[in-house]
């Protein structure tokens, strides 16, 4: 008989194997909108609710982890496994100067684990980890100062915040709840390389460089409300098969604002390049100040909705198609770094989208059991780089790939898809961007994870 201790062994292996996977992913990203606030915000949401455009907060699927409202959680039926990748490409635009920048990026998305603690009183939980944000920027600048030829000026960053959580949900009849908890960390490198041109002077090249190292824990809470919209006493007393439920189901989520720690060490030196491109320090003004803050992180609210037909027979309960929205809000204007103020606003978003499977039955035709995505989101960005705000547009695509039929009741292994056109800035911002993004994810809930009777 295989023992539990042995079905947490493995998934122990996943787990480990897929983090090490997204510690050694590699990046070739250069936003400089990642310069401000705590970076770019990756999108970390299941790849199966990117392909809808967005669309989460009211979703729940026991077969996968929707990150975004814990009160999903309480669906879980089986130990269920989530992995995911996404390899975006951006093309930045400049209007003063004229220029254009091309960028790839490679990245895991997430990697979660949830489990039913008891399927009788619907109570599950769910484990994993998330890149957060991202800052990789690499931006030189020329300008000209009176008695200066010219000012030369390289800004570079790297660095984001991640997140390692565990949550729990509850249901009681069609209201859920949940809650998340965890521990974000991460650091923020910033370095100026400064160089005055002059025909008569030389001057000696600046170094500026500011790492900081933040840490500090976070809540979630989430509802989740299912109202089913069938009459199914009038039906039975027509004597028709009830085997057809429309649900809504509305969902709500609040990250609470919290406080991450920092230490932040300052270095200020002048430099030149050997011949061989190195950095040699001429004179060392700052070697390594360190100082103490906190890194105020603000409250994020989401609502959404979830309209969705199931049908059920005796040979399971199989999903026929949903459709919802969300909208999204944070104040980022109570944003601190250091008691400071940053280049961030208030943000928002709204999001729509649904998926349609033709028929989850049929082992004849493959296709007939992939499921079809589609959505579109449009918001503000919380980075103000430019005072004019950043406007964000966006429509996804996806598929969710079956890996096999059906056999077993708790075998379900799918590969999910999406992809992703959107835009950040408008006409009226100095530096917009274009992005297309493919996201890949494996979630498997299969036969091996179900502890054996007999070896």
């Amino acid at each position: 008989m295989q023992s539990v201790n042995k079905i947490i062994y493995k998934i122990g292996y996943l787990f480990l194997g897929s983090l090490l996977i997204s510690i050694t992913a590699f990046s070739q990203e250069n936003s400089p909108f990642s310069r401000f606030g705590l970076g770019d915000l990756t999108n970390t949401q299941h790849i199966l609710n990117k392909g809808m455009g967005g669309v989460s907060i009211a979703y729940s699927d026991p077969q996968i982890i929707n990150f975004s409202n814990p009160a999903s959680f309480a669906n879980a039926r089986i130990v269920t496994y989530d992995f995911g990748v996404t390899i975006d490409s951006r093309v930045l635009r400049s209007k003063s100067p004229v220029s254009k920048f091309n960028s790839t990026n490679f990245s895991p998305s997430y990697i979660g684990i949830s489990a039913p603690i008891s399927s009788k009183h619907q109570f599950g939980m769910a484990l994993g980890f998330k890149p957060l944000t991202r800052i990789s920027y690499n931006v030189i600048r020329s300008e000209r100062l009176p008695g200066i030829d010219s000012v030369q000026s390289l800004f570079e960053g790297s660095g984001g915040m991640n997140e390692i959580f565990f949550g729990v949900g509850k249901k009681w009849k069609g209201f859920s709840v949940g809650v998340t908890t965890g521990y974000h960390f991460g650091k923020k490198e910033n370095t100026t390389k400064r160089a005055l041109v002059n025909d008569s002077i030389v001057y000696y090249k600046a170094n500026y460089s500011t790492t900081t190292f933040f840490r500090g824990a976070y809540v979630t809470g989430g509802l989740q409300y299912e109202i089913l919209l069938n009459d199914t006493a009038a039906m039975r007393r027509e004597k028709k098969a009830a085997n057809n439920f429309y649900h809504l189901r509305l969902g709500a989520t609040a990250a609470l604002g919290h406080t991450l720690k920092a230490e932040q060490t300052n270095f200020k030196e002048t430099f030149d390049y050997d011949y061989a491109g190195g950095i040699y320090t001429l004179d060392s003004i700052d070697k390594g100040s360190t100082i103490k803050g906190d890194i105020k992180i603000p409250t994020t609210y989401s609502f959404g909705f979830i309209i969705q037909k199931t049908t059920v027979d005796p040979s399971g309960i199989y999903d026929k198609w949903a459709f919802g929205a969300d909208f999204i809000t944070a104040k980022w204007s109570d944003y601190r770094y250091f008691n400071q103020q940053d280049a961030t606003v208030n943000s928002w978003q709204f999001k729509m989208g649904g998926q349609w499977t033709p028929n989850a039955k049929n082992t004849k035709n493959y296709f007939s059991r992939v499921t079809y995505r589609a959505g579109f989101n449009v918001g503000k960005d919380y980075i103000n780089a430019d005072g004019k705000e950043l406007k964000t547009y966006g429509v996804s695509l996806g598929l969710g790939l079956p890996v096999r039929a059906t056999r077993f009741s708790y075998q379900y292994s799918t590969v999910h898809t999406s992809i992703e056109f959107g835009k950040r800035g408008s006409a009226a911002n100095i530096i917009t961007e274009n992005y297309f993004k493919l996201s890949v994810g494996l979630c498997l809930s299969d036969v091996w994870f179900i502890k054996r009777k007999y070896d």
